[in-house]
């Protein structure tokens, strides 16, 4: 379990057990990595139906609402990102607008499959480690490895 697990596990088992602080704990940590998901997968344009951090507060709000699951869970950031990826898919009816990242970067990242494309930006936008993003993707661990390898290697020859 890393570090952020194990914080969310502890402010999470507090939070359930009615700890008030615990819960503002849990939504301070969660917050700004909600926040640049959202974004990412959002965007913040004008012709989006909500904005990102709207999505981000509905996201929080139904990870507020499951705490126990977090506070049960061996993983809590696995499920704090299943819980997010669901409410923005819910939410914002699986339309993406244009993400907070560079118009180069996603255009590169249209040259990807969408299953490659979403590792990548889980481990390098979201900074999830490989064992998250599989337990997010429900991948094994070594598929994520050769997936975002040979994803990198496609934006490398599309740079050059």
């Amino acid at each position: 379990m890393s570090v952020l697990d194990e914080e969310l596990h502890s402010a999470a088992s507090a939070a359930a057990a009615g700890d008030r602080r615990a819960v503002e704990r849990v939504m301070t940590t969660l917050w700004p990595q909600v926040v640049r998901y959202c974004r990412t997968r959002v965007g913040n344009s004008t012709q989006v139906t909500r904005p990102a951090d709207e999505v981000a507060q509905e996201a929080l709000l139904a990870v507020a609402r499951d705490l126990p699951a977090l506070a049960r869970s061996d993983h809590p950031v696995r499920e704090v990102y299943r819980i997010v990826s669901r409410t923005v898919a819910d939410v914002h009816g699986g339309a993406a607008g244009s993400p907070d990242i560079p118009a180069e970067v996603a255009g590169l990242l249209h040259h990807l499959d969408a299953t490659a494309r979403e590792i990548v930006l889980l481990r390098v936008i979201d900074g999830l480690s490989v064992h998250d993003t599989a337990g997010v993707l429900g991948l094994p661990v070594g598929r994520v490895l050769v997936v975002q390898h040979e994803a990198l290697k496609t934006l490398r020859t599309k740079v050059a």
